[in-house]
């Protein structure tokens, strides 16, 4: 095992918002976690190759809209859920004992929530995750076709169990349960318990370790007073898809998912439009015929004195030069057991193309 040192937690909020995608929770959620971590012990980080099939974990998370997220999400509320659905799985027979937390995805607030419930229960955080990027359903991820229940969902006053045979079932009643009223578009969430063998074969591994090595990349270029967007772009193995200024942004609520669009003019007038859902979804640019990106691969932001931020922390980039950078998903997301709940999402967004991997479009002509 490994710690997390102070520094580290600092760079890893960088790094894991650029890998949102515009998504993964707001960056105010991870920088309100980040203060609650630098006042604990270090958090023990596990590399999954360390963990045996008599180990179980389980996936710690928030859920929901990040605007509403964003209005000071409870720092307990995810360890509340945890805790509820450790105790369900030890009265099961065979009782099954967590000994770590599993992220959902990478994302400023959803690598900080799990981390946060590793430091209140004393766990370890394991070095891995459902994607490596945020996601905007549970069917998008590398878990998704494993066993999801039981389902714990949980606020400061309530939390609710339900079982579902798998994500796609889970996905509209967890949405519905947090659209109820009772949880106001967001909660804390814990599901998908798995053993240490399962983890192996499923996870996208060292995403964590991914995350900070990003973060360290952004963070030495700024030091050397060098280019951030450029040393960004070589890490991520990315493309510049836009620079310009946010000029506009659409954004609705419903059904715990922020859907929206914002809007980039350029210097010579170019417009980027980019559709999301939660996350970062589909790119187009006004002076090309094709979507410069596409979902699964990423959409994220850097300012070019090297902000990062989310959509629900585009404040952040007011009045200063944007540069949206696409780089290539991993191949398990590419794989066509997950590429329909892509399709489906960007079909609901109106997108009735072709996925196209962001390396064809934009490779030079031979």
């Amino acid at each position: 095992m490994t710690t997390l040192s102070h520094d580290d937690l600092k760079r890893l909020l960088d790094g894991a918002t650029i890998l949102g995608s515009g998504g993964g929770g707001p960056k105010s959620i991870g920088e309100q976690f980040l203060k609650y971590l630098l006042k604990q012990p270090p958090v023990s980080v596990i590399d999954p190759k360390e963990l045996t099939k008599d180990q179980w974990v389980a996936v710690g998370a928030g859920v929901g809209s990040p605007l509403a997220a964003a209005n000071n999400f409870p720092t307990d509320v995810p360890k509340m859920a945890f805790q509820s659905l450790e105790k369900t799985l030890s009265q099961q027979n065979p009782p099954i004992n967590l000994m770590g937390v599993l992220p959902g995805e990478i994302g400023a607030g959803n690598t900080f929530v799990p981390l946060a419930i590793a430091s209140q229960l004393k766990l370890p955080i394991v070095d891995a995750s459902g994607a490596r990027r945020a996601i905007p359903s549970l069917t998008q991820c590398t878990y998704a076709h494993l066993p999801i229940s039981p389902i714990v969902l949980a606020n400061k006053t309530t939390d609710v169990s339900f079982s579902a045979d798998n994500a796609a079932e889970a996905e509209p009643i967890m949405r519905a349960i947090i659209s109820s009223g009772t949880f106001t578009e967001d909660a804390g969430i814990a599901f998908w318990n798995m053993n240490g063998v399962t983890v192996q074969q499923n996870a996208v591994v060292n995403t964590l370790t991914y995350a900070l090595e990003l973060g360290k990349v952004l963070y030495s270029a700024l030091q050397a007073k060098q280019d951030p967007v450029k040393a960004v772009v070589k890490y991520l193995k990315g493309y510049i898809l836009f620079k310009g200024e946010i000029v506009d942004t659409t954004e609705s609520t419903e059904g715990g998912f922020d859907f929206g669009t914002v809007v980039l003019r350029d210097k010579k007038k170019n417009i980027m439009t980019i559709y999301n859902q939660n996350e970062n979804l589909i790119g187009w640019v006004s002076n090309k015929m094709h979507p410069v990106a596409i979902a699964p691969d990423l959409i994220s932001y850097l300012t070019t004195d090297g902000i990062t931020f989310s959509n629900a922390d585009l404040g952040l980039a007011q009045g200063k030069e944007v540069v949206v950078i696409g780089s290539p998903s991993t191949a398990q997301l590419r794989s066509p057991a997950i590429m329909p709940a892509w399709t489906a999402a960007l079909t609901s967004l109106g997108y009735a193309g072709q996925y196209v991997p962001i390396e064809e479009i934009w490779a030079k002509p031979k």
